[in-house]
């Protein structure tokens, strides 16, 4: 009876010590804004970051407070499906329109769901200099999907315009502390985001009622927190009117590129920002 009864009081402080732990972890992914798996690996463990938090405090620095907060999207996040198709089946890069609630928006992306899939089927054929593919839901791990759902592109409504939206994962990895976040905008805008937008202005019908375009692009980035190295994404979108969408599209340079860029909205993490594009080389 007493052994019990000590091996019961034994597991009472071990459930306790995890609770604290769980409660402390809680506690810093809300001050920090960042996810839990920053610092653990498998609950209650430590990974690399999570023993330097330790060892500083259980403080970040201002600088790597920015780095670690959980990315935000511009557009609303989507729910992945887990695709069970054959990989010999044609995949399909329009929204179901039954994930879509509004009914003037869902009667749309029925009436163009082969146009939709065929605009996606044209940027899938894209030859990126990363790996990129379609996806409703942002910051998705590379090899987490062995069936990606690439159910992408559809209609939604964005400051009260009707617009066509298109969301991906880009599997670039920058480096923190060679590119800072302009260039790094800068890079995924030329290499994805102006590609992608040169596919809907010259595949998608002229007659749609479709007033502009949202790209919502993830993109990864390297660097270091309290000294251990550390990957996260980054989320790139620009929201822009048809009519900037072709101005962009048919620009030559960068000159003139950066001209339409002041009718366009850029955002990094649902931020607005200003991006500046560099000069080009005499």
């Amino acid at each position: 009876m007493r052994r019990r009864f000590i091996a019961l009081m034994a597991t009472i402080a071990v459930l306790l010590c995890v609770l604290q732990e769980a409660s402390a972890t809680a506690q810093f992914s809300r001050q920090y804004d960042t996810p839990c798996n920053t610092c653990h690996t498998a609950f209650p463990k430590l990974n690399d970051v999570g023993m330097a938090f330790k060892d500083a405090g259980f403080q970040f620095s201002d600088e790597d407070v920015s780095f670690i907060a959980i990315p935000r999207t511009l557009t609303k996040p989507a729910v992945v499906s887990h695709s069970t198709k054959l990989s010999y089946q044609r995949p399909e890069y329009a929204a179901p329109p039954s994930s879509i609630p509004d009914p003037a928006l869902r009667s749309l992306q029925q009436r163009y769901f082969k146009e939709l899939t065929d605009v996606g089927a044209q940027i899938n054929a894209l030859p990126f200099p990363n790996r990129f593919y379609l996806s409703p839901a942002l910051n998705v791990g590379e090899r987490t999907q062995k069936h990606p759902d690439q159910t992408s592109l559809r209609f939604a409504t964005f400051n009260g315009e009707t617009v066509l939206e298109v969301t991906g994962n880009y599997y670039a990895v920058y480096p923190r502390e060679r590119m800072d976040a302009n260039e790094r905008i800068q890079r995924t805008f030329e290499d994805v985001l102006l590609p992608i937008l040169k596919i809907l202005i010259s595949r998608f019908p002229n007659d749609a009622p479709v007033h502009g375009y949202v790209l919502d692009i993830s993109h990864r980035v390297r660097g270091r927190v309290l000294g251990v190295p550390f990957r996260t994404t980054e989320n790139v979108a620009l929201a822009l009117s048809r009519d900037a969408a072709e101005q962009l599209a048919a620009a030559k340079n960068r000159r003139e590129q950066q001209a339409v860029l002041g009718q366009v909205h850029v955002y990094r993490n649902a931020q607005p920002i200003a991006l500046r594009l560099a000069d080009e080389a005499p």
